[in-house]
């Protein structure tokens, strides 16, 4: 009686095959490699160090995003420096002047008087810019300091983080916390950016688009496309 076959096994490779096989596996870059030669050129402030501890926190989450092309691991990267400043900050920064407070939110603070009382008070502040949206109560709830934003793309709001959440399997406040740490810095980045499609946006090249997406507005779009354009540089195809 034969032994019988082995229906999991892949077929034997002719000897070009073989080679050829093993010039492809072998000379292309790994996500991690990818990841820290990004890194180089959109945060040039990091120590080596810093950046494969990044390179090691995003690998997974982006593989899972299927954030591993090119053009793709470079817009994420470019995106997040901006919002992250150079991957250095994963908290809201709201410590804002009065005349910092007219130029970023103009329609709630139409002048520098209007302003004063936000002015360098970052909690009274986000609880009410961000009071009665992104799914938060009123101001007295304090959701909009408690739901500010965190991590690598910022996420921002009750309802944000709510579904975050539910990604992760974490209960709410623990989420929070999560998101304002390395490793949930790069989770909470990967799974914005897998929920609103961006790899499509990254493939097409459309930058404009992408930090409309991520932004709300254009703030910031020339340094983003640059990052992201050096990013691509230096990743490679």
């Amino acid at each position: 009686m034969s032994a019988p076959t082995d229906l999991f096994a892949e077929p034997s490779l002719s000897p070009a095959a073989a080679a050829a096989t093993l010039v492809l596996t072998t000379s292309r870059p790994s996500l991690s490699d990818r990841l820290v030669r990004g890194l180089r050129a959109v945060a040039p402030r990091l120590s080596d160090a810093d950046r494969a501890a990044w390179a090691q926190a995003l690998a997974t989450p982006l593989g899972q995003a299927a954030v591993t092309t090119p053009n793709r691991i470079a817009a994420f990267l470019g995106q997040c420096s901006v919002e992250s400043d150079g991957f250095r900050v994963l908290e809201e920064n709201l410590s804002y002047s009065a005349a910092r407070l007219c130029a970023v939110w103009p329609s709630r603070f139409p002048s520098e008087a209007a302003a004063q009382s936000c002015a360098m008070e970052p909690e009274r502040l986000a609880n009410t810019v961000y009071a009665d949206r992104l799914g938060n109560g009123d101001s007295a709830s304090g959701d909009g300091w408690r739901f500010r934003g965190r991590g690598l793309i910022q996420i921002t709001g009750r309802e944000t983080y709510t579904k975050f959440a539910a990604a992760m399997h974490l209960a709410l406040d623990a989420a929070v916390e999560h998101a304002a740490t390395r490793q949930g810095a790069a989770d909470s980045a990967a799974w914005f950016w897998s929920s609103r499609r961006l790899n499509a946006l990254a493939d097409a090249w459309m930058l404009e688009k992408m930090t409309i997406t991520i932004n709300g507005g254009s703030q910031g779009a020339a340094e983003r496309a640059r990052l992201c354009e050096a990013a691509r540089h230096a990743i490679g195809a």
